[in-house]
Parts: structure tokens; C-alpha cells; sequence
């Protein structure tokens, strides 16, 4: 305790701010369950960071659901490039049912929407690119899950 005090104190007198840049502060204010809407909840097995071939994280995707109304939402959130239109999507699939995909130039995040899965198994995925569409991290699930409701 002592010692962030110190810190804070220093970085204080130095003229240098503690605070968030405005690109992770916007992220910040975009969770899953504010994208999705009222209602949804994130589901287990249900987050992949959005990486590279490399490795790097660029955003985390999400598989909601909101057992109300029997719908599940996929949210592709962004942490790279945030305020700066990339291409952005968000796809899920519905075993024996319907698919939804949303990808355009976003400078946030993309959803799919909402699409009936209760007691069905679901596919999830996200992604996003880098400004000049040469790099893409992708992150989800290929394989059907979530089948419990």
C-alpha cells in the first residue's frame, strides 16, 4: 500500500497521468452484455481471444445467451485498433436452425444479433483485421457445443 502511494505520489510530481488511454477506455465501455442487450449473459465455453498467427491478441469474442427468450448473440470486441474502422465480424450458427454473420468496417465491435438456440447446439466465431487488411485474428469455436439449453 505504502509503496503505490510512493509510486503514485512520484508519477504525480513527474507531471506523468495514471490514466487509461482513450482507445482502452472506449473498449472498456463496449462489454458483452451491453452489445447483446439486456438480458444476455456470457455462457461457458463461451469467450476466445481473437489472436494472430503470431499470437497477438487483437479482441475477444463472446457466445450470450438469454435464457428469457431461448437466443443466443455473439459479440466481437475489439482491443487493437479501437476507434479506427477495420474489418470486424461476428458469425454464429445454430445446430438446426439459423446462422447470423455481421463483418464490416467497425471502429468497436460487431454482433450477429439474436437467433433462437434453446437446447441447441451452437458454433461461434469473431474476428478482425489490422488498418491495411494484412493481418487477421480470429478466435472462437468450430466445434458444436453449448447444448444444455
Amino acid at each position: 500500500m505504502l509503496i503505490r502511494s510512493v509510486i503514485a505520489a512520484s508519477l504525480v510530481a513527474a507531471g506523468i497521468a495514471a490514466v487509461p488511454s482513450s482507445a482502452y477506455a472506449a473498449t472498456a465501455a463496449y462489454s458483452p452484455e451491453r452489445v447483446c442487450g439486456k438480458g444476455f449473459h456470457r455462457v461457458k465455453d463461451g469467450h476466445r481471444a481473437m489472436r494472430t498467427r503470431d499470437g497477438a491478441v487483437f479482441g475477444h469474442v463472446y457466445l450470450m445467451y438469454n435464457k428469457r427468450s431461448g437466443k443466443n448473440c455473439v459479440a466481437a470486441i475489439k482491443t487493437a485498433y479501437t476507434g479506427r474502422r477495420t474489418v470486424t465480424g461476428a458469425y454464429l450458427e445454430v445446430k438446426g436452425g439459423g446462422r447470423s454473420e455481421d463483418a464490416q468496417r467497425y471502429q468497436y465491435y460487431a454482433e450477429t444479433g439474436h437467433i433462437d438456440g434453446a437446447w441447441k447446439c451452437v458454433k461461434y466465431e469473431g474476428w478482425t483485421r489490422d488498418p491495411d487488411n494484412r493481418v487477421t485474428a480470429w478466435g472462437g469455436r468450430k466445434s458444436w457445443g453449448n447444448c444444455d439449453g
